[in-house]
């Protein structure tokens, strides 16, 4: 006989109403928004038009460099540096490409386009110690530039689109002393990675949106060089071997300074990462962050979210597990409605989010992906605690 009393009841509103809640509590919810999406058909014509209008402003874009740093990357700057160097831009720019002397498959590459009129290509001696090459390949990027305003990027990221430049720098402004424009994983990469990467920079990009910026997981990072040269550079920071994007963001955004780009034209997609440099990837971030600014404020909302998650679901487990113990079909039948209902909701959150963000990712994954998510930073945590801290920094006892 199903009997139905307060037990019951109240346990069943709970789980149902969590199921309802939780869905909400949610950075797919929060994210930011794609800029210049503009309509299909005669409207989107009609957008192009507006958009002529428009190009006597955007004539007076600054002049602006282009700062590359290969090492090894003879593929990539063959398939990748021509991208950079056919820009449509309608004033002078510079992709300056700061190489590793001792790269000859690179500096091969460099030559066959050493007549390009936006190519002005340097090296690091081979000698260069007790900092991180790839600091020291950028500051010295920077001191060759002869423009205000600079762009880092990496080799191994392309842009979508030849307004990349254009795009990027119409938020070079006087207000503006960091801009940071969108960078994802191309479609072959796995979807638990893009999902990841996606969820970090929801978070990252609604920071700066607020004019709090933490750090800059994306590589694409434009800045001032005389911001650069005033704050003398990666002072603070030099030792460590990685995380150029996050220190130059969390050292020199200030409030409010800091512009987001997310118009489909200035974004850029990275190479599918190897294990190995994906594994890096997380185990370098856990040395860094504890170098930077404003970490507690960034870990809150992500903590918070991942407490509304769990909640969800181990009050849908306990449902079941008592209603079965219990014998309280009627609360069973709540924890199978508030499971189908957690499923659904945050299936079709984010699958508004991959649809607006370009990410052809299975919306059904989504929940497996969100518990995930913890998981696998508790086993990063587990194998950097297990590293050798002297293989993060260049200054080796």
């Amino acid at each position: 006989m199903i009997s139905l009393d307060n037990t019951t009841i109240i346990f069943g509103a709970i789980v149902l109403l969590l199921a309802l809640i939780t869905p909400w509590i949610n950075i797919f919810v929060r994210r930011p928004r794609v800029e210049g999406n503009e309509l299909q058909g005669d409207e989107n014509s009609e957008a192009g038009d507006e958009t002529e209008e428009g190009n006597g402003a955007r004539e007076t874009l600054p002049p602006i460099s282009i700062i590359i740093t290969p090492h090894e990357n003879a593929r990539e700057l063959e398939e990748n540096l021509p991208l950079f160097l056919e820009q449509d831009y309608p004033s002078d720019f510079k992709v300056i490409v700061v190489a590793w002397k001792s790269d000859s498959d690179d500096e091969d590459v460099l030559k066959r386009y050493s007549s390009n009129p936006h190519l002005y290509t340097t090296y690091i001696p081979d000698s260069s110690r007790y900092m991180s090459r790839k600091k020291l390949a950028i500051t010295l990027g920077v001191k060759a530039a002869k423009t205000e305003w600079l762009i880092m990027t990496d080799i191994t990221s392309r842009p979508d689109s030849d307004q990349w430049l254009r795009t990027m720098a119409e938020k070079c402004t006087d207000g503006n002393n960091i801009v940071i424009g969108y960078t994802r994983y191309e479609d072959s990469t796995s979807d638990y990675r893009r999902f990841e990467r996606m969820v970090e920079d929801f978070y990252l990009m609604r920071e700066t949106k607020k004019g709090k910026t933490y750090r800059c997981d994306s590589k694409c990072l434009a800045f001032r060089k005389s911001d650069f040269i005033k704050g003398e550079g990666f002072r603070g920071n030099l030792k460590y071997l990685r995380g150029e994007y996050d220190f130059m963001a969390n050292k020199y955004a200030t409030p409010m300074s800091a512009a987001l780009v997310t118009d489909p034209n200035a974004w850029m997609t990275d190479e599918e990462p190897t294990n190995k440099q994906w594994r890096n990837r997380r185990l370098f971030y856990i040395e860094d962050r504890k170098h930077l600014d404003r970490s507690a404020r960034h870990r809150l909302p992500v903590i918070t979210d991942q407490i509304a998650l769990h909640i969800n679901w181990l009050a849908i487990i306990a449902a079941a597990v008592v209603a079965g113990m219990t014998g309280r079909w009627i609360l069973m039948a709540a924890a199978g409605l508030a499971l189908m209902l957690t499923i659904v909701l945050r299936s079709v959150i984010a699958s508004k989010a991959y649809n607006e963000w370009g990410a052809d990712i299975p919306s059904w994954k989504t929940v497996f992906y969100e518990i995930g998510l913890v998981w696998h930073r508790i086993l990063y945590n587990i194998r950097y605690a297990r590293t050798d801290k002297n293989d993060f920094i260049s200054h080796k006892i």
